[in-house]
C-alpha cells in the first residue's frame, strides 16, 4: 500500500495496513536547537535541510529525516509576498508584514511588538494591512505539488498559510492581554478586528489553495484556544466571536477546493470547543494533548471518532523527552485509543523541543510503526 492511499483510507475512516505518520507540516516539527543538535549528531551539520521559517522557532524542513523514520507525507508551504521584506525597528523588533514585532529571548522568537495594541475601530480602515495577492506567495508551488502527486506516492498537504488563523492573528496585532479583555470589555472593537482579519484570509487561503487543490489531501490552520488547564475563552465567546468567522473562512476554502479537507491545529485543553470546531467545519484536529485537562484520548475517540480525524497526540510534555520505556508506552496507547476504525494520524502533540534525546525521535517513530499495523 502506497503513502497516498494509506493516509486517504485513514481520513476516511478506513483501517489501512498501517497507521499512517507524519512529520513536519504546521505542527510535528523540530525546534531549530534540536533540529541543529540531532543533524550534528549524526554527522551532517553541514547537510540541513530547507531554511523554510527563519527567525521561526522551527526554522527547518528536511526530508531525509522524513525518509529516515518512514513518514507518509510531503507538505506544500506558502512563499513570501514579493512586495515586503521583514525589517528590524528601532528597537531590534523585528517586524512582520502585519506589523507584528518579535524578538530572540534567550533562544526563542518572541512577541514584543503588538501594532494595533491602541487602536479604534476607525483605525482599522487606515492600518497598512498586507496585500494578500501577491505572486511570491504561490511561485512554484503549482508545480512543486504536482511534482509530487506524479513522482511519488507520498500524500501531500498544505501547511498553514500564516503563523496563526483568527484568533491567534488578532491577538499578535493587539497584543494577548488586551485582545482577551476586548472581547469582554471592547466587544465592538474585538468583532471589528476579528472581521477584518477574517476577510483577509479568506482571501489569502483560497488564493493558497487553489493553487495546489488539485494535489493535496488537506489544509492546515492554526489557532491555540487552549491552556493546559483550560481553554483561552468559553464555548458561549467562541461561539459569539469566533463560530461564524470560522464558518466563513472554512466554507471559502471548501468551495474553491471541495475535495480538501480542513485541518485544525489548537494545543492545550480544547475538549470544549470540539463541538464547535466542528460545526465550524474542522475535519481533522490537531494536536490533542494527552496531559492537558480533559484531553483524554480513549474518550476523544469514543465521542468524536466519527466526526473528527485525529491527528499527533504523542505527548510531547514528558514521553518523548522521557525514557525509552516511557514514550514505548505512550505510543502504544496513543494508537490503542486513536487508530482503532481508522481516523487517526500519528505524530507527536507538538514540536520535538530542544530536551529530546536525539534516540527518542527516531524511536517514537519506530515504536509508530510497531503498534501500528492493523491486524485483519
Amino acid at each position: 500500500m502506497t503513502s497516498r492511499e494509506r493516509v486517504r483510507m485513514a481520513v476516511n475512516h478506513q483501517e489501512a495496513d498501517r497507521v499512517p505518520m507524519d512529520l513536519w507540516g504546521s505542527d510535528s516539527r523540530l525546534n531549530t536547537n534540536f533540529y541543529l543538535r540531532l543533524k550534528e549528531t549524526l554527522g551532517e551539520q553541514d547537510q540541513l535541510g530547507e531554511r523554510i521559517r527563519p527567525g521561526s522557532t522551527s526554522e527547518y524542513e528536511d526530508y531525509t529525516l522524513s525518509d529516515r523514520i518512514g513518514s507518509d507525507f510531503r507538505h506544500i508551504n506558502i512563499g513570501k509576498p514579493d512586495g515586503f521584506k521583514s525589517y528590524q525597528d528601532e528597537k531590534g523588533n523585528t517586524i512582520d508584514e502585519w506589523g507584528v514585532g518579535r524578538k530572540l529571548i534567550g533562544k526563542h522568537p518572541s512577541l514584543t511588538y503588538h501594532p494595533l495594541a491602541n487602536a479604534t475601530i476607525e483605525d482599522l480602515e487606515t492600518y497598512p494591512w498586507p496585500k494578500m495577492i501577491d505572486e511570491g506567495r504561490i511561485r512554484g508551488l503549482e508545480q512543486r505539488a504536482k511534482d509530487w502527486y506524479e513522482k511519488t506516492d507520498f500524500a501531500i498537504t498544505a501547511t498553514s498559510a500564516t503563523s496563526g488563523t483568527i484568533f491567534e492573528l488578532c491577538q499578535y496585532l493587539r497584543g494577548i492581554e488586551q485582545f482577551l479583555v476586548d472581547l469582554y470589555v471592547e466587544p465592538e472593537f474585538a468583532a471589528a478586528l476579528i472581521e477584518k482579519v477574517t476577510d483577509l484570509l479568506i482571501e489569502l487561503n483560497v488564493y493558497y489553495v487553489k493553487a495546489v487543490a488539485p494535489y493535496i489531501e488537506w489544509i492546515e490552520f492554526t489557532s491555540d484556544f487552549g491552556t493546559q488547564n483550560a481553554p483561552f475563552i468559553s464555548p458561549d465567546c467562541f461561539e459569539e466571536f469566533f463560530l461564524k468567522p470560522h464558518q466563513r473562512l472554512f466554507s471559502a476554502v471548501k468551495a474553491a477546493a471541495p475535495n480538501v479537507k480542513i485541518f485544525l491545529h489548537s494545543c492545550g485543553s480544547v475538549r470544549k470547543l470540539i463541538p464547535l470546531f466542528i460545526q465550524s467545519g474542522v475535519e481533522i484536529l490537531s494536536a490533542l494533548q494527552p496531559l492537558a485537562a480533559g484531553m483524554d484520548s480513549y474518550e476523544l475517540k469514543a465521542e468524536y471518532g466519527d466526526r473528527l480525524v485525529f491527528h499527533g497526540g504523542v505527548d510531547a510534555q514528558e514521553a518523548i523527552p522521557g525514557t525509552l520505556e516511557e514514550l514505548r508506552e505512550e505510543c502504544r496507547k496513543r494508537i490503542e485509543a486513536f487508530g482503532p476504525g481508522g481516523g487517526y494520524i500519528f505524530s507527536p502533540s507538538n514540536h520535538f523541543q530542544n530536551d529530546v534525546p536525539v534516540e527518542n525521535f527516531f524511536k517514537m517513530y519506530e515504536f509508530g510503526r510497531e503498534f501500528g499495523v492493523y491486524h485483519r
